[in-house]
């Protein structure tokens, strides 16, 4: 086993907030300097461009886990990471039926489709950052059942988290981590209740730029990057372990 430099929460260019430039070969490029040995591409309540990423990502020689994002209707973000890419597309086929019908007029940027190679092959345009119709325990359990696990997004920001929106993580949710937020002061009592509830953390970029993409902050200890495997080091499962520098 080896210890893995990862980056569990980035956004490319289909999120409406993330920059232009967040395309395949500008992102990998990036990680790899960086010193990253996986990512995962978690656009808001989508996976489209996530095929684009695992390409160029066998190409580059870095692994790309499949993501994405989702909103609940509580708009609570949760983290979902899958080891294949049907898993992901499947839970888009659920989001997109519980998305609202709303066009993308938010105002915040185009969401663009790209191809392995940075190319713009088209966008979307149902609004994709807003709430699904699918409430924080309903999407845990859609995540589990297609295989995959769910980390609770930046827990320690107020906009858009568990703890920020009810105020804490509810008890019986079937979290597998929670992720929280680089160079943002840690709560003493957001790390006690993660502690009393055994929630193991990472540290994620939630790049949404380039200049977002920093030195890797979160280390997993395992046989083989896989979600399975990042499953059990959330659980310090088997010698297994994730350790963060922030």
């Amino acid at each position: 086993m080896k210890e893995w430099a990862i980056d569990l929460h980035l956004h490319s260019c289909l999120s409406p907030c993330g920059g232009e430039e967040m395309t395949p070969p500008a992102v990998l490029e990036r990680a790899l300097a960086l010193g990253y040995d996986a990512l995962a591409v978690t656009d808001h309540n989508t996976a489209e461009n996530v095929v684009a990423f695992m390409e160029k990502g066998r190409e580059k020689g870095i692994i790309v886990i499949p993501g994405m994002e989702l909103q609940t209707r509580e708009d609570v973000h949760l983290v979902c990471l899958f080891d294949r890419l049907g898993q992901v597309l499947d839970l888009q086929e659920t989001v997109y039926d519980k998305l609202p019908p709303l066009a993308n007029k938010c105002g915040l940027g185009e969401q663009v489709l790209v191809d392995k190679e940075g190319n713009r092959t088209g966008w979307l345009e149902r609004l994709l950052l807003v709430g699904t119709d699918l409430s924080v325990e309903k999407a845990v359990d859609e995540v589990h059942r297609l295989g995959g696990i769910c980390i609770a997004s930046h827990l320690d920001r107020q906009a858009f988290s568990l703890w920020g929106h009810l105020g804490k993580i509810p008890p019986d949710l079937a979290l597998d981590g929670g992720e929280l937020t680089p160079r943002l002061p840690r709560s003493p009592l957001l790390l006690k209740e993660l502690q009393e509830r055994r929630l193991t953390c990472v540290v994620s970029s939630d790049a949404h730029y380039l200049a977002d993409m920093t030195f890797p902050r979160c280390f997993a200890f395992m046989a083989e990057c896989t979600v399975g495997e990042i499953k059990k080091a959330l659980k310090g499962k088997d010698g297994r372990y994730i350790r963060t520098t922030v």
